[in-house]
């Protein structure tokens, strides 16, 4: 069977535009281009059945495409129904890589694909949210016992598959690719953070100067979105459950407040809790007029956009990526991008350079699977390879770091002198 065939696209004749995205963000990735493809020259992936299952766009082409070079089986598909670009789907089949995933396919047609995934008998996984290990591990168990490890990009995906392995339901290795320097330190903070207000911006032709920002949750994509709001001119008010973390946001320069003190005056409101639900059907009312919602957490569920459709009285959509909602006597209330990810549902995803780290990271981790070297259960990347793949970053930007010199180091036994 042909992979155009065996594979689930929109329309295969979209594979030259898809081919010029990702030669596009080829010209700036030099690590997955580079040290990654050059990392993989070992065998390690050749004939390994690999799944990737990440918001399914240019740089996971390229991450999927140098994967395949290096002698793996690939298939791919979306990790969401909202994020997927056909152009890129079609240029991956094109590039012998088996797809299933289609832009707004609608969840139904969704939970298919990645059980058509399932069913290619993968041995290692790249994930995101663990939407396919956590698919895997109810619907299709035997298989969930044959994996051979996973690595996962996300905050909610490591949080879901700790549980797991604290209910003695892990059976293989994980790397928490989220969880190493070079990726949270950067992707979560500067890519969700500047990808978020690009896009908000993008979709509403809006001036983000002068604008109170409700931002709910304060992790490390919470901080990157606080601080991209206050470099252009708006007020971010941090709303937090965590008295840590809202301290953080205090310290950081920025406002904190709760929902019933902050929702009222927002003009725009932006979840990042990995959570589901985080605007509620209770919340609608204490919004003013005109207020807009975007999500930039994990779940399409952050806002729940299915309540706020049956407290409406009118609905349409205003301008592309825009739904306005009127409730309680024509107050408006409008979402973006239908409450998905509005970084990859409305705009272009994270900037080419930061992907270039995290899929670095989590090809990195694949590569560490594939060569037997991590234990079992949920582990961090080695700090050593942390270190390896900054350096090269820095490498690629013609930065060359010191080392320590000789005499620099604190020796404890200079202090302590000879034993008595």
């Amino acid at each position: 069977m042909s992979l155009i065939n065996s594979s689930r696209i929109a329309d295969p004749e979209l594979a030259p535009e898809g081919h010029r995205s990702i030669e596009w963000a080829r010209r700036h990735s030099p690590l997955v281009d580079g040290f990654l493809r050059d990392r993989l020259k070992d065998g390690a992936l050749e004939g390994r059945r690999v799944a990737v299952v990440v918001h399914l766009e240019a740089k996971t082409a390229l991450l999927a495409t140098v994967l395949a070079d290096a002698g793996a089986q690939v298939v791919a598909a979306g990790s969401n129904p909202h994020s997927t670009r056909d152009e890129i789907a079609a240029a991956l089949v094109d590039r012998g890589v088996e797809v299933h995933s289609t832009r707004d396919s609608g969840y139904d047609a969704w939970e298919k694909d990645l059980m058509a995934v399932a069913d290619t008998g993968p041995e290692l996984i790249i994930d995101d949210g663990a939407e396919l290990t956590i698919r895997m591990a109810s619907q299709r168990p035997a298989a969930f016992q044959e994996l051979k490890g996973v690595t996962e990009q996300t905050t909610t995906g490591v949080a879901r598959l700790v549980e797991l392995e604290s209910r003695g339901r892990l059976p293989f290795p994980v790397l928490a690719a989220n969880d190493a320097a070079c990726k949270h330190l950067f992707d979560n903070k500067y890519g969700t953070g500047q990808s978020t207000v690009q896009a908000i911006l993008n979709l509403t032709n809006m001036l983000m100067a002068g604008k109170d920002v409700a931002i709910l949750g304060y992790g490390w994509v919470g901080r990157g979105i606080a601080a991209h709001v206050r470099a252009l001119g708006g007020t971010a008010w941090v709303i937090e459950i965590d008295p840590v973390k809202a301290l953080e946001g205090f310290m950081d320069g920025h406002r904190v407040g709760s929902l019933s003190d902050v929702l009222p005056r927002a003009d725009f409101i932006l979840t990042a809790t990995g959570g589901r639900r985080a605007v509620a059907r209770h919340h609608f009312s204490m919004m003013k007029d005109g207020a807009i919602l975007a999500n930039a957490g994990h779940h399409d569920l952050e806002i729940d956009v299915e309540a706020l459709a049956d407290e409406a009285s009118d609905f349409r959509t205003v301008r592309p990526g825009i739904d306005e909602y009127k409730i309680n006597n024509n107050q408006s209330v409008l979402v973006l991008a239908n409450g998905a990810l509005v970084n990859i549902a409305g705009g272009l995803g994270h900037p080419i350079e930061i992907m270039d780290l995290s899929f670095a990271v989590q090809g990195v981790g694949c590569h560490e699977l594939a060569r037997g070297t991590v234990p079992q259960g949920v582990n961090v990347i080695d700090p050593l390879l942390d270190s390896e793949i900054a350096r090269a970053k820095l490498s690629s930007h013609g930065i060359l770091l010191d080392v320590k010199e000789p005499g620099q180091a604190d020796i404890i036994d200079d202090l302590l002198g000879p034993e008595a």
